[in-house]
């Protein structure tokens, strides 16, 4: 058998075993209640972009914990009518169907009750709390009884489904069977958070016990509910929790693995980046980023890796007046203007900015994107499928529960990035010919060395050069071993082979140009040896 046969064959059998490894990690989506409302984006749009049989959780954002009127701390819904009250016509509807104005359920709560029966393995979990939700937290926290009542109630509200009345809708039962469980998410104990938001000095212990009380009610109905908590990626919030010792009660933290920066620092700078990069002089050089929070949960807390599932970022952080040295990257500037709000802005339309005169630049030290205009002066940082598909590969040979997203409303209208987490893999590219035409394309290796010597478990970024006479290279695919570790469809061509095992291990890339003409690395060798 020759090499390039071999070399397919083990690549078909990659692409079906990482297929079946990626239906077994868990894709938590984040679906936003203000999407409707805000975005135009509805229940239907999951299916209909080709995601719903992909993700496997679905969280419901928000509810928010507030007083009534007697001052106790409740589940308050931000607009109950979009959640059940509102009727869907037949065009917004998943199934086509419209509601009838007196049925007790409507709305975005009935949509999901839905999708749910489309889907049966779908999970709907209901989130608590989040960045403009958390001002009460710490007072429904802070007490035995305060506990015991918001938990009561929100067991009473999202597991038996017995919502509020409120115009016709609502009442015993109404929301029962759409929820399994619950997502936590205290922005943040202790100190930090939105402006006006409460705290108190135990809020760490408080938090704990509120947790504990979840799990214990939950497990009382049913222990395959599920309860999570989200939490942020920065140390000096993390160590506001205990999330070593709050990991027996969950079945994940929710790690947010974005905001790494944004409009409210004066520096454009990635918010959501693989690796840390020393370039990045920013909050005194704490060199945030996606995998330097994922080791110190591993590592310093000793958090199951089963129970660690990053977040991507299905939006972007912009600046405008932003200099034009290094493309704009860690240049001076101000919060950019956004679709809906100043700073920020969705995936889908940070995209058709490409054909505006943006450019896409790529940092191969933090192994991630981010968009420049060189006419307009402005700088976006955000995910992309590469940086997506990378982030997905690395929740997979860290063995971590899965990836989550913030939020699925900002994906393009036919799903690419929650694919790209689906199959670990960019959208491929189309060739102009597979007959072959005239050109000869090469390839090569640049790093790492061949005999370069690595400790077990580096990630090791893997650059090459390419060139080709008569045509362009168009996808360089990557192997470790004789297994595909992933391709890249556009420049630069250079990937991450996560966490290396101990031993002699070959690396191998394979370009292959516009024809479909191949162009085969000679490979080389590494040593991985035991040790930190």
């Amino acid at each position: 058998m020759n090499y390039k046969l071999l070399l397919n064959i083990l690549t078909a059998l990659f692409l079906y075993q990482i297929t079946a490894l990626s239906q077994g990690k868990k894709i938590v989506a984040y679906f936003p209640e203000w999407g409707v409302p805000n975005k135009h984006y509805y229940v239907r749009n999951i299916r209909t972009s080709g995601s719903a049989d992909k993700i496997t959780v679905l969280i419901f954002a928000f509810i928010e914990p507030r007083p009534d009127s007697s001052g106790n701390i409740i589940p308050g819904f931000m607009h109950p009518y979009y959640d059940y009250v509102q009727p869907y016509s037949a065009a917004n509807s998943l199934d086509g169907l419209p509601d009838d104005s007196t049925q007790p359920l409507r709305g975005e709560f009935n949509q999901l009750k839905k999708l749910k029966a489309m889907y049966p393995g779908l999970k709907i979990l209901i989130s608590i709390g989040g960045w403009t939700g958390s001002v009460y937290y710490s007072d429904l926290a802070r007490t035995k009884e305060s506990r015991e009542r918001f938990a009561d109630d929100c067991i009473n509200e999202f597991i038996l489904g017995n919502l509020p009345a409120d115009s016709g809708a609502g009442g015993k039962g109404t929301a029962a069977g759409i929820f399994d469980g619950f997502d936590l998410d205290w922005e943040f104990p202790v100190s930090g958070g939105i402006d006006g938001i409460h705290h108190d000095k135990n809020d760490k212990e408080n938090f704990t016990k509120l947790i504990s009380l979840f799990r214990k009610k939950l497990d009382e109905i049913n222990p395959d509910y599920i309860l999570t908590v989200a939490v942020p990626a920065d140390k000096p919030n993390i160590d506001n929790y205990d999330l070593t010792g709050d990991q027996k009660y969950l079945n994940w933290y929710n790690l947010m693995t974005y905001d790494f920066h944004g409009g409210w620092d004066k520096v454009a700078a990635h918010q959501t980046n693989l690796f840390s990069s020393k370039e990045d002089t920013t909050d005194n050089g704490a060199e945030r980023s996606f995998d330097k929070s994922v080791k110190y949960l591993l590592d310093t807390l000793k958090i199951s890796p089963s129970k660690i599932i990053p977040g991507a970022a299905f939006y972007g952080r912009g600046w405008k007046d932003v200099d034009s040295v290094n493309y704009g990257l860690y240049q001076p500037g101000d919060p950019a203007a956004g679709k809906y709000e100043t700073g920020i802005d969705d995936y889908r339309n940070l995209i058709p900015l490409l054909k505006k005169g943006y450019e896409c630049h790529w940092d191969s030290e933090a192994m991630a994107p981010w968009l420049y205009s060189p006419r307009d002066k402005v700088f976006w940082s955000f995910d992309d499928p590469k940086s997506i598909a990378l982030k997905s590969r690395y929740a997979d040979a860290f063995n971590l529960g899965g990836l989550m997203f913030w939020e699925i409303s900002g994906d393009d209208s036919i799903g690419t990035l929650v694919n790209t987490i689906y199959t670990r893999n960019m959208p491929d590219v189309k060739f102009d010919s597979l007959s072959g035409g005239k050109s000869e394309p090469f390839v090569e290796i640049t790093s790492p060395e061949n005999k370069e010597t690595f400790l077990e478990g580096s990630n090791i970024i893997i650059n090459t050069r390419q060139t080709d006479k008569g045509g362009l290279i168009k996808k360089v695919e990557f192997f470790g071993n004789g297994s595909s570790l992933g391709y890249v469809t556009g420049p630069p061509f250079n990937w991450v082979w996560f966490n290396v095992p101990v031993g002699n291990l070959k690396i191998s890339v394979v370009a292959t140009d516009n024809f479909g003409n191949k162009a085969y690395s000679d490979p080389i060798s590494i040593n991985i040896r035991a040790g930190k």
